[in-house]
């Protein structure tokens, strides 16, 4: 039986632009779509206008609108739930621990996934703050923000007014950590004790906040799950270029630019799409990133970490299963013997693939020989890499943590991209497949229990793991997460480099 009880008094907060009331449940007050900013098509975010009375903030706010359609995976993955979609999207939503003693709590702040063209804060059920804020003792807040064409489209070139309209959505996101900088203090949270943490995309945002001045003084460390990847960043001039293409889709030319930011959302995504075919893009989605500029100074595995950031405390994190490439049905993995194994391995591989074998067993010698044929290259590499440039720069506050825990999914494979994150939000039981007897707990503890700690102090340690020491150029250690988890020191990067060289399982081809 649930323990918790709706309260009929509901909370109200004063903040900077006017007075907010709230629900509780339980012991934690909540807010939703609370808004941080407002802006026009393609303009940069201002600060929302200032209200009399008491604003309600019970309802889930608009989310940005996706350019396509939205395919939810299984439903024991996870359910999705759906947002109304509108273009005024600059909302959060808040989860905060009633207080009695006036005592600051650290405030965690999610910035969502989807790359920078698609999700939300509610996408997923196991995106709910209320347990990590429950049992953490915490304040947890997501944020909400323009996405794709109506975040990255450059259009620099026809005004100044359009200066920065290729980071509109990455603006949006600081004029968050502003709002939340100025008044989280009001919901019982500590502005000064503020950890930004995103999945995927959302990893790339939380690195891009690292690249922008404004931004130092609006949190104080951070952790990038997943979200360390191969061309992330919009090159500049080819976005310059689509989005000529795409007022000439539109029929608009230079002297009325203006009349783009009028024309009907689905409209602007048709002629994109059309765009994009012209200059040779089968999918525009990945021409919808932030790209560098006198405010923005790029991502870091690209451009390294910026000066003013540079030595805040990241945790960085994969799994071991992500994306894979692996077209096995659980009935055909049941009636593989060992040798059909080895089979497929040769098969897949080819004359590397003995090697690879014996590589994968030294790395992981407790898992499934076809585990191989999950491991992922994609995020692991460019992630390890980046968290050795900023060990270089800091070596006492860089951490990494590899996933590679089998979930009874398909014939147990490897931890997929994302599945940490219900773990770590204390929602397992909202990814069904996530909620393996016993492992399914203890893996939640693992991931919470070290979020909860990081985000108090900086330091993921705790007593779920064995020690767990940064990684240096010297000693490239990983917190590898299992069943039996463990510190390895450079346990796979022999392994993942040639993985890396047989183009087997990158999930960009």
């Amino acid at each position: 039986m649930n323990p918790y009880v709706f309260e009929p008094v509901k909370p109200v907060v004063e903040t900077k632009f006017g007075k907010l009331r709230g629900v509780t449940y339980g012991d934690v007050n909540m807010f939703f779509g609370v808004q941080y900013a407002t802006a026009r098509r393609f303009h940069q975010p201002e600060e929302p206008e200032k209200w009399e009375g008491v604003k309600n903030a019970y309802l889930h706010g608009p989310v940005a609108p996706l350019m396509n359609v939205h395919n939810p995976f299984a439903i024991y993955r996870g359910l999705h739930l759906l947002q109304t979609e509108r273009e005024d999207c600059q909302n959060l939503n808040i989860w905060a621990p009633r207080t009695l003693n006036g005592a600051k709590k650290p405030v965690f702040v999610w910035m969502h996934g989807g790359g920078f063209f698609a999700g939300n804060a509610f996408e997923e059920y196991s995106f709910d703050g209320f347990n990590l804020a429950h049992y953490g003792d915490i304040v947890f807040v997501s944020i909400n923000h323009r996405l794709n064409i109506l975040g990255h489209f450059n259009l620099e070139e026809y005004g100044e007014e359009y200066h920065n309209s290729v980071n509109c959505g990455i603006a949006d996101l600081v004029l968050a950590l502003r709002w939340v900088h100025e008044n989280i203090a009001n919901f019982g949270g500590d502005p000064e004790n503020v950890t930004i943490c995103g999945h995927s995309g959302g990893g790339a945002k939380v690195l891009s906040m690292f690249q922008i001045e404004e931004c130092k003084d609006y949190f104080q460390r951070a952790i990038c799950m997943s979200g360390v990847a191969p061309k992330q960043e919009a090159d500049h001039g080819a976005s310059s270029r689509f989005a000529a293409e795409t007022l000439k889709e539109l029929g608009i030319s230079a002297e009325e630019v203006d009349k783009v930011c009028d024309v009907p959302f689905r409209d602007l995504c048709d002629a994109a799409f059309r765009a994009s075919k012209n200059i040779g893009l089968p999918n525009p989605a990945f021409m919808f990133a932030p790209s560098r500029n006198e405010w923005y100074a790029g991502l870091p595995s690209e451009a390294g970490f910026a000066p003013y950031s540079k030595d805040k405390p990241l945790l960085f994190g994969t799994t071991l299963g992500e994306f894979p490439r692996v077209d096995l049905t659980e009935e055909q993995k049941e009636a593989m013997t060992e040798e059909d194994r080895l089979q497929y391995l040769r098969e897949r591989y080819g004359e590397k693939a003995d090697e690879m074998i014996g590589l994968f067993r030294k790395a992981y010698p407790k898992h499934d020989i076809l585990d191989l044929a999950y491991t992922d290259i994609t995020f692991r590499i460019p992630t390890r890499e980046t968290a050795l440039m900023k060990a270089e720069l800091s070596p006492e506050n860089t951490w990494i943590y590899l996933c590679s825990y089998n979930c009874p999914e398909d014939g147990w494979i490897p931890m997929w991209h994302g599945g940490d994150v219900g773990y770590a939000f204390m929602n397992e039981d909202r990814v069904y497949v996530l909620n393996e007897a016993v492992y399914g707990q203890k893996m939640s503890q693992i991931f919470s229990t070290m979020f909860l700690n990081y985000i108090r102090t900086g330091d993921p340690n705790n007593n779920y793991l064995p020690e767990w020491k940064p990684i240096t150029n010297e000693h490239h250690y990983t917190m590898v997460i299992d069943r039996e988890s463990e510190l390895r020191e450079a346990h796979d990067e022999e392994l993942t480099k040639l993985v890396q060289e047989s183009g087997k399982n990158s999930m960009f081809f």
